[in-house]
């Protein structure tokens, strides 16, 4: 684990003398394409929630690089008061949440480095509705020196004062836990740290009841019984290995029940298991298509619902009171993925997130008695979603007939035929392209770009087979499945051969470098955008932290299949223009993979275009760092396509 730093929390002042939202241009024709920063500003409503008593609302908005938490009156403007802000130099805001009916606690993360190893610290603050007596919490304590100082365990209703956290005190990566005072920082240890376990769960009352972590690539799960001491291993193995074990991720209402990830017919599914095992696990809920993923739950701790994603995202209410509120919800807000992000202590009142693959977020209150929902605000406000682009469910067929399901995203008003196509696979490899708003996407589509994502194998979500098909083959199954996609996409028609770019972040950044190397006669250039270029490097990387051993797992055993697999070994076959962005505070992917693919390419006499941008994270969060990406990426492509 690293070394922490000291946070620094502007004045709340700062944030007032930047303009809190965007102006178009007047002049601007009602037609022409939004401005690059209408995509690449930070949401101007995010992270919204409640106060217990649901008296005030609070949401963290941007304006610029700087944020601001704001503060407002419920029944009052929802213009609301900046309580505290953070510039981007170097800490920003990741979420805020109310303790008690007055504390406010928000999360900032900022990026460090170490022997010239970049890493993320977090911090915590808490501050009050009215903007006085903010502090620092944890920093100046004997745990100060922990690298992540957020992760609150539990809220503790009963207890207003203080919160559970879990800190890293002596640096060794397994964490105790601590009940901290949240006015004057005061830490009391609570439960001393057990290796391997790295991460807690608790009942939502104040007991800790799960424990997971790892030692080298050995996965441990572990659960304490109602009043116990003592921790109980419930399973242990290998990590990416076949096993069958019911694995803990929540807490039951009951006394010694637990919620568990476990597979049925090959795709995750969430049981209920007895610790004293007086019963055998039963099933929650399972779909017969999709992996399920985790349950949601109410302030008081019980399971509302569970979470899945088919080509759209859903939840499956299990409660009655949810089901009710989200019945009425849903009738309003039709047409759109809508979930309860916060709720007040008696759940009279509730906090919903609205979004589609047009909105970002927009942002209500729902009184449960009146039966009325009350729009507070929504994210990207400067986009009109009448003129974004929408997104279609499609599937096509790989090269041995299995049918890979994706997302097609045309300009409005255009037809699927013959469009210039940016193939855009994602990041990971193990994640999934969604239906819903994301930034780079819908700019590339209002600039008259149709859009082709795919869930290749290896993707999260589609059960064990689709998984393992294509585990530790980065080069392999899974590219394949992203160039049939872009051969289908000729094939079909959609696409203009003449005019197609493959464009990635991360590992879809990987993806385009080697759709580069081996692909120069179906596109006509390749972004990466904090892309990998070599596996073996990656691997190399990833030993700076504490799962490097997993990562290895991970990514591949094979040496010579790592290197087959690496673009950067193979710059000499280039045959398409390259442009790489990425920026220097990266610590998912090292600046260094774009590095050594820049002189690979310079020594093969095919120089890329390659921008590195100061300061910037894997996510490039910042709005001068986006508004750098999509100036570069627009240039690009224009001259390109």
């Amino acid at each position: 684990m690293r070394q922490g730093t000291t946070v620094r929390i502007p004045p709340a002042a700062a944030i007032c003398t930047l303009a809190l939202a965007l102006a178009l241009a007047a002049a601007a024709a009602k037609s022409a394409a939004p401005p690059i920063e209408a995509f690449a500003r930070p949401p101007k409503f995010e992270s919204v929630s409640i106060s217990p008593d649901g008296r005030y609302l609070a949401w963290i908005q941007g304006a610029g690089d700087v944020q601001g938490v704001v503060v407002a009156e419920r029944a009052g403007s929802r213009q609301g008061n900046v309580v505290m802000s953070s510039d981007s130099d170097p800490f920003r805001l990741s979420w805020c949440a109310w303790a008690n009916d007055s504390r406010l606690l928000c999360g900032l993360h900022a990026m460090s480095s170490e022997a010239g190893v970049v890493f993320e610290v977090t911090r915590l603050v808490a501050v009050n509705a009215d903007g006085s007596k903010m502090k620092v919490l944890v920093q100046n304590s004997s745990a100060g020196d922990s690298q992540f100082q957020d992760r609150i365990l539990d809220w503790t209703p009963a207890e207003p004062d203080t919160v559970l956290v879990a800190e890293d005190d002596d640096r060794d990566g397994f964490p105790s836990v601590f009940e901290l005072n949240i006015y004057d920082g005061r830490l009391h240890q609570r439960l001393v740290q057990h290796d391997p376990i790295r991460s807690f769960i608790t009942d939502k009352r104040g007991h800790v009841r799960i424990g997971t972590g790892y030692r080298d690539t050995k996965l441990a799960y572990f659960a304490k019984l109602d009043n116990d001491r003592s921790w109980r291993q419930l399973a242990k193995f290998e990590a990416f290995s076949h096993t069958a074990a019911l694995l803990p991720i929540a807490v039951g209402r009951e006394p010694n029940t637990l919620y568990a990830m476990g597979t049925t017919g090959g795709r995750d599914a969430l049981f209920e298991m007895d610790l004293t095992d007086q019963r055998e696990p039963a099933i929650v809920f399972s779909h017969p298509q999709v992996d399920v993923g985790g349950p949601l739950f109410a302030k008081d701790g019980r399971m509302i619902g569970v979470a899945y994603e088919t080509d759209r995202q859903y939840v499956y209410y299990t409660d009655p009171q949810a089901q009710r509120v989200m019945a009425v919800v849903n009738t309003t807000l039709a047409g759109a993925y809508n979930t309860i992000e916060d709720s007040t202590q008696d759940e009279t009142a509730y906090v919903v997130r609205s979004s589609s693959d047009v909105d970002a977020g927009s942002f209500y209150v729902y009184d449960a008695a009146a039966k009325t929902i009350a729009k507070i605000g929504r994210a990207y406000p400067e986009l009109d979603p009448g003129g974004l682009g929408r997104m279609r469910s499609i599937a096509y067929p790989a090269r041995d007939g299995t049918r890979i399901p994706g997302y097609l995203t045309v300009p409005p008003g255009k037809r699927a035929e013959q469009l210039p196509l940016i193939v855009m696979p994602h990041g990971g490899p193990f994640a999934r392209d969604s239906w819903g708003f994301d930034f780079l996407l819908q700019f590339l589509v209002s600039r008259g770009y149709a859009v082709l994502q795919m869930n290749f194998r290896g993707s999260s979500g589609y059960g064990d087979d689709w998984y393992w098909a294509a585990h530790q083959d980065w080069g392999g199954l899974t590219y394949d499945d992203i160039t049939d996609g872009a051969r289908w996409a000729v094939k079909d028609g959609i696409a203009d051969p003449k005019r197609m770019c493959i464009v990635g972040w991360s590992f879809g950044g990987y993806a385009a470098l080697l759709g580069a190397v081996r692909n120069s006669d179906l596109y006509r250039c390749s972004v990466s955008i904090a892309g990998v270029s070599d596996l073996v490097e990656l691997e190399h990387d990833a030993r700076s932290f504490t799962n490097g051993a997993i990562a290895r797992r991970q990514i591949g055993t094979d040496d010579d299949k790592l290197r087959m697999d690496s673009p950067r070994r193979h710059a000499e076959s280039v045959g398409i223009p390259i442009l790489m962005i990425h920026g220097d505070h990266d610590w998912q992917v090292d600046v260094g993979q774009s590095k050594l693919m820049a002189k690979a390419l310079t020594k093969a006499h095919k120089p890329p275009q390659f921008v590195v941008i100061k300061g910037a994270n894997h996510q490039m969060e910042r709005q001068s760092d986006r508004v750098k990406l999509l100036t570069e990426l627009e240039k690009f492509l224009a001259a390109n396509l």
